[in-house]
């Protein structure tokens, strides 16, 4: 009798431990963390354009086109969590110099896109954000002046993760270019293990296994998800798909939000020759233009400027129904036409 009390009270402390550790977790997930992201204003030069997402929501686009050439390729530019599409200039003025085009928009519930009832925008990507980026691939296709032309994406931060994500699935992207990306399962495990000693005291967080942090996260994720009504994307299992591709991936040394650990997790997932890693010394999150602009400028120019040495298509890269879906529980998808064909 006794012992039966015993192992009732033990097991209502541990479920108590438990539902704790995973509410700070939870609360670590929803927080978000402040970005700075950057808002240059509206861009007299840009053609302004508008596209619909699989669920009838209108996304906003401005279109830059180089002044005094035809365009050599295309640039999809995606852009930070509290950002616009204006803040592609910032990062990308370099690109339309050398001659490309570059088309930015903004995601949906930022700018002056729709929002989505229920889904509030936070800094992870989620299903809602690779299918605002392939809506805006199905508009490129869209266009006779722009489907044919070598296409490649520039993501920085939540931006990067989506973008290396919708790269990772089609052939029709030739290059990437991604300034502070991560997935959110990384940066939650290293996040996890620096902070561990909110979740519990520190005593009893030394004698439980990795694991259980992992799962005390994997609730948490859940838990957020529901609240905002989406889904979080694994990254990672798209990674694989641009070992055939030039990727460039820029990170700060000194960013203590996306530390270089998780772009150097990111460039290992990749694993392939064709993926560069620049570490940018003294530089803080989304700030490694604003640390070296020249170098950065020459770096992302030298990366796009590779798409053109090869104009057949990459190979495809099979990927499973499930890997990411969107809101539905579906897959988005491009659909087979010119951009397929580039």
């Amino acid at each position: 009798m006794i012992t039966a009390v015993f192992i009732t009270i033990f097991a209502l402390f541990a479920f108590c431990l438990q539902c704790g550790m995973i509410r700070t977790a939870w609360r670590m997930v929803e927080y978000t963390p402040p970005l700075n992201a950057r808002d240059p204003g509206i861009d007299p030069r840009a053609q302004t354009v508008t596209f619909t997402t699989s669920d009838n929501l209108t996304l906003k686009g401005a279109l830059f086109f180089p002044a005094d050439r035809e365009p050599l390729g295309l640039v999809v530019f995606c852009h930070e969590f509290g950002g616009s599409r204006w803040s592609s200039m910032y990062y990308a003025q370099a690109l339309l110099d050398a001659g490309f085009a570059i088309l930015g928009f903004d995601f949906r519930g930022q700018g002056d896109s729709e929002s989505l009832e229920r889904y509030q925008p936070f800094h992870w990507v989620t299903a809602y954000e690779i299918d605002d980026l392939c809506s805006a691939l199905r508009f490129v296709e869209s266009r006779t002046d722009l489907n044919q032309l070598p296409l490649g994406l520039f993501g920085v931060s939540r931006g990067g993760g989506t973008a290396l994500t919708v790269a990772g699935q089609t052939d029709a992207v030739r290059a990437v270019v991604c300034e502070s990306a991560y997935s959110s399962r990384k940066m939650m495990d290293v996040f996890a293990d620096r902070w561990q000693s909110l979740f519990a005291p520190e005593w009893a967080m030394n004698r439980l296994p990795r694991a259980h942090s992992r799962f005390t996260i994997a609730c948490a994720r859940r838990i957020a998800a529901l609240r905002r009504g989406c889904r979080f994307v694994h990254v990672e299992q798209s990674l694989s798909g641009l070992r055939d591709r030039p990727v460039l991936l820029i990170s700060g040394k000194r960013d203590n939000y996306v530390c270089p650990e998780i772009a150097e997790h990111l460039q290992s997932r990749i694993n392939s020759e064709l993926t560069t890693l620049w570490l940018v010394p003294r530089a803080r999150h989304n700030q490694s233009r604003e640390t070296s602009p020249q170098e950065f400028d020459q770096r992302i120019v030298a990366l796009f400027r590779q798409m053109l040495l090869d104009q057949e298509p990459a190979e495809s890269v099979s990927v499973e129904p499930d890997t990411v879906t969107n809101h539905a529980g579906s897959r988005p998808e491009i659909s087979d036409g010119s951009l397929a064909n580039r």
